[in-house]
């Protein structure tokens, strides 16, 4: 089983071109499956804020990550949460397929 979830976090590295700490952060919110900010997600995983955030465009760049605004009525910066994009194993599955056919007409 731990080598199903090291082979689907590389897989899922390879074809987004993805960082691991990238794929950790996604894996972290699909497993949170709730709405959370990027100062909750560096906490969670231990990170800086600016690496969760760094990870979290990257994801949101690949489609894998929705950014939800926070509507509040504070002046100042507005703050945004982050979640997992639904069906995402679905949208995975597609593109692994679609990368996978890529690879092996480059092989060939």
């Amino acid at each position: 089983m731990e080598e199903d979830l090291k082979n689907k976090k590389e897989s899922i590295r390879c074809c987004y071109r993805l960082s691991e700490t990238d794929v950790e952060c996604l894996f972290k919110l699909v497993e949170l499956n709730k709405p959370i900010t990027s100062v909750e997600l560096a906490q969670i995983m231990g990170f800086s804020k600016t690496t969760a955030e760094t990870s979290l465009k990257r994801l949101m760049d690949v489609g894998l990550v929705n950014r939800i605004k926070i509507e509040e009525k504070k002046i100042g910066r507005p703050k945004f949460v982050y979640s997992a994009i639904n069906n995402i194993w679905e949208k995975i599955s597609d593109d692994l397929k679609q990368c996978a056919k890529k690879i092996l007409s480059a092989a060939s």
